[in-house]
């Protein structure tokens, strides 16, 4: 009985996304296989003959009310649109929150407001490296090269400019506001 109480509360969870990259649209070069995989040439060959790629093949043909196949749900997805795709998996998941790492290079890829059509909040994971090498890729200021105190001052710069969505408190603040708890976070 109480494994049958602990299957209850768990689909009752709601979930945070802690590291997600943005969607892209069905036509995009990026291969759909890839969703499944890190794994690159010879070794993507491979991926649909793993347990979890053929486990997650299951789960979403199952949601997708399609046949368990590669092939059929990428079918599917480009009869019913993204879109409705993208709705049905996050409901179906639960997730009410979702931190994007949008420092991929992917083509045709979700802009961060696109998200927030299909989950309540969404926030920007910042990828330092990815900022480095922007900053980088410009000539130094007043044409000088670049030194570890001209690409420091560079560095701090971008950093206090960008955008926060979520720093540390920030996403403590989410969390707490989704328990329904009101405090108040200094930043001081």
């Amino acid at each position: 009985m109480e494994f049958v109480e602990l299957k209850e509360a768990i689909e009752k969870i709601h979930l945070v996304d802690s590291h997600a990259h943005n969607i892209v649209s069905v036509d995009s070069s990026f291969p759909f296989i890839k969703c499944f995989t890190e794994a690159e040439d010879d070794a993507l060959t491979l991926a649909p003959h793993s347990l979890s790629f053929k486990r997650s093949v299951r789960e979403i043909a199952e949601l997708y009310g399609c046949d368990p196949s590669l092939a059929a749900i990428e079918k599917h997805r480009k009869t019913v649109g993204l879109e409705s795709i993208t709705s049905k998996c996050f409901q179906a998941a639960r997730i009410s929150a979702v931190l994007i790492d949008d420092g991929l290079s992917l083509d045709k890829k979700r802009d961060i407001q696109w998200h927030k059509t299909f989950v309540p909040h969404v926030g920007r994971i910042l990828r330092i490296e990815r900022l480095a090498e922007d900053i980088l890729n410009v000539d130094a200021p007043d044409g000088l090269t670049w030194t570890l105190d001209t690409f420091t001052a560079a560095f701090k710069e971008h950093l206090r400019s960008y955008p926060f969505c979520f720093t540390s408190l920030g996403f403590l603040y989410l969390i707490l506001c989704m328990a329904k708890l009101k405090l108040e976070l200094r930043t001081d």
